[in-house]
């Protein structure tokens, strides 16, 4: 879900691009080129999101957060309901979207139907081309029937069905983006133009007979209509414009920008998630005792993790039950995090426990002498040897709610 909400905010500022910098130009075939560029681009820039970054920063392996002294049964129950909800709304989002996958489908087989059935049958009045399908008006005669019958050829040759097309199935997938019906118009007009600027020898005659089809045109379905009402007036404003200059081609090259820098977001976004609670950046190399008292080498992020008997929850369990709460701390009555680095050697020992944040009154070294009566851990695995790796395990004190 998360992709296609990047990659339909990509379209629409490259739409935006379109819209407010290149339509007034008279370059139409950089204009489909750029919308369909921009429709591809805009799809694939949400694809770093699966861009593994390398990090220098020191990885440390969070162990979930261990409650001691607080309702536990009341934190797990707030859990479990909070955890209920948020998989109901979305599998409620994911029902919603492929609901209007299923209705946007059904609505393009509809019209596909439709425009099959109209060119079994023929036109009475208007002129239109699918593919290598073309149907000419019952009322054209003569040099006008000629002048249709080399327009339309020209769709047909360039293959403007094909842009319809691509941007309808877009479009089943990607339903809830507005900029949609915006876009197809826009790429017929572009076609239009196109086409226009190649045929209309005699630009007078020709918006003459633009107007006199125009006026019995039937709304489009997925065809290029000779003349369509709602692309009438621009179509004509474009066709007497005079040209644009070479140098505003440049103007393209916005593009290029306007793509790496919805790129660096989308990576970066991705980055500071990796880096975000629950990783430590604050402790460096510096922060580990001098002694290093451990097994193998020190490996940050392994591909295989060091586990303990029985797994972590079991690790967290024997934590919380070993954990002795200083009286000091009770009588203080101080409440907090207090948070423990350590290091499993390539033999499963703990060793080089660092208190990190620390409550004070004895609760981290409380922490301490419970994370060292636990058993040997399995050792992580790089390339198929034992190493070291390092872990953070936060615990949370609150005698309040007792």
């Amino acid at each position: 879900m998360l992709y296609l909400i990047l990659s339909n905010i990509a379209l629409i500022v490259f739409f935006l691009i379109y819209w407010l910098g290149l339509r007034k130009l008279t370059f139409f075939q950089w204009n489909r080129w750029f919308l369909l560029g921009s429709l591809i681009i805009a799809y694939l820039i949400p694809l770093g999101l699966y861009i593994q970054v390398p990090m220098p920063e020191m990885m440390i392996m969070e162990i979930p957060e261990i409650a001691i002294g607080t309702n536990q049964q009341a934190i797990d129950a707030n859990q479990v309901s909070a955890n209920h909800w948020e998989i109901l709304s979305i599998q409620t989002l994911h029902a919603m979207y492929w609901l209007g996958v299923a209705i946007f489908s059904v609505w393009f087989l509809y019209r596909v139907v439709a425009l099959l059935r109209t060119i079994r049958e023929g036109s009475a009045k208007g002129s239109f081309s699918f593919f290598g399908k073309i149907v000419l008006s019952k009322e054209l005669h003569d040099e006008d029937l000629r002048q249709v019958r080399n327009h339309e050829l020209e769709h047909v040759k360039q293959g403007h069905s094909l842009d319809i097309i691509l941007l309808e199935i877009f479009r089943l997938f990607n339903w809830f983006n507005p900029i949609y019906p915006i876009l197809i118009r826009e790429m017929k007009f572009v076609h239009e133009c196109i086409v226009d600027e190649k045929h209309a020898d005699n630009k007078v005659a020709y918006a003459e007979l633009l107007l006199a089809q125009a006026m019995n045109t039937k709304s489009a379905l997925l065809q290029h209509e000779f003349s369509n009402n709602s692309l009438l007036k621009n179509r004509i404003t474009m066709l007497f414009k005079e040209k644009t200059a070479y140098k505003f081609k440049a103007t393209y090259l916005l593009t290029l920008p306007a793509s790496l820098f919805m790129l660096f977001l989308v990576v970066n976004c991705k980055q500071e998630e990796q880096k975000a609670e629950p990783k430590v950046e604050k402790i460096t190399l510096q922060d580990v005792p001098e002694e290093r008292k451990y097994e193998g080498t020190l490996i940050d992020n392994p591909e295989i993790l060091a586990d303990y008997p029985g797994g972590i929850d079991n690790f967290r369990k024997f934590v919380q039950e070993t954990y002795t709460y200083p009286q000091a701390a009770i009588d203080a009555g101080v409440r907090g995090k207090v948070v423990a680095n350590f290091i499993i050697g390539s033999d499963g020992e703990i060793s080089n426990i660092l208190i990190t944040e620390d409550l004070g009154h004895g609760t981290g070294e409380a922490l301490i002498a419970a994370i060292e009566k636990a058993e040997k851990w399995k050792p992580a695995i790089q390339d198929g040897q034992a190493v070291a790796s390092r872990f953070m395990i936060p615990l949370r004190l609150d005698l309040s709610q007792q």
